[in-house]
């Protein structure tokens, strides 16, 4: 925190100000409830005090005390002191086809806490039939069609600038696909690499977390499918294949497994391979 400022009284001594004495001492309770809050509060009590909280370097911010993911952010009334921080930001991608060296992306989406993104792109390639069916996105002349509605489209290089600028705003991102290794990852490297994009992706994204592998590490289940784990641990209905539905729901998941640093580490994929 920054060194208390001091002022001279008329006989030239230096003395606290009164504002001084009362951030002093709301510095010291604070620093005694973290402790009191960290040593007696189990995983599920500071799980249920979640909360999203924009880090910078010029904002004052209230007292809190924040799980992410097993990191924990202590936000003073003075600055912001992060202990440790990362932002898990889920996203996932439609495409033309399952042919990952050579489908093209038809939409991009992601979610973190209460911020989205999501882009319609215009493919350079044909949609499969099995893709359409899935998905519900066709291709009219030159109009991408979600259900046989027109939908707004951008520019590949538009909406891969848009992501990187998206994924700035948060602390120290990292992606979360389901199947992402083997799918969404190589897509989204190969698509980037393609518009000279990766470099500025790696120096704002340190990897990627698959969570196929990481649910079949922490549960024994039927399959593992998302649309599955959506029944299994959310119980709500969802439009599967959608890409902004899909990440919505992961981070849902993501909530509700709570995995450890180690798990996530262990299904981390960089962003250099």
């Amino acid at each position: 925190m920054k060194e208390s400022k001091r002022v001279e009284s008329a006989g030239n001594k230096p003395r606290l100000s009164l504002i001084d004495l009362v951030a002093c001492f709301i510095s010291a309770v604070t620093r005694a409830l973290l402790r009191l809050f960290r040593w007696s509060a189990s995983p599920s009590e500071i799980h249920n005090a979640n909360q999203r909280t924009a880090v910078t370097q010029d904002v004052t911010f209230a007292t809190t005390l924040i799980k992410r993911n097993e990191l924990y952010w202590f936000v003073s009334t003075d600055k912001a002191m992060i202990v440790d921080a990362e932002t898990p930001v889920f996203f996932d991608l439609e495409t033309t086809g399952l042919d990952t060296s050579a489908c093209d992306i038809v939409q991009l989406s992601a979610i973190s806490g209460n911020q989205t993104f999501n882009a319609y792109l215009l493919p350079r390639c044909s949609i499969t039939d099995g893709a359409s069916r899935v998905t519900g996105l066709t291709v009219s002349g030159q109009s991408l069609l979600f259900n046989r509605r027109p939908v707004p489209t951008v520019p590949h290089r538009r909406a891969l600038a848009d992501f990187i600028s998206f994924l700035k705003t948060f602390n120290g991102p990292f992606l979360v696909g389901h199947n992402s290794r083997r799918f969404d990852w190589p897509i989204l490297r190969r698509v980037l690499e393609e518009f000279l994009l990766l470099e500025e992706f790696r120096r704002v994204v340190s990897g990627c977390v698959d969570t196929l592998p990481l649910s079949r590490d922490m549960f024994q289940l039927q399959k593992y499918s998302q649309p599955f784990l959506v029944q299994q641990f959310l119980r709500e209905p969802y439009g599967a294949h959608d890409a902004s539905e899909d990440a919505r729901t992961l981070q849902e998941l993501y909530r509700v497994w709570d995995p450890s640093q180690s798990l996530v580490r262990k299904h981390t994929t960089t962003t250099l391979r």
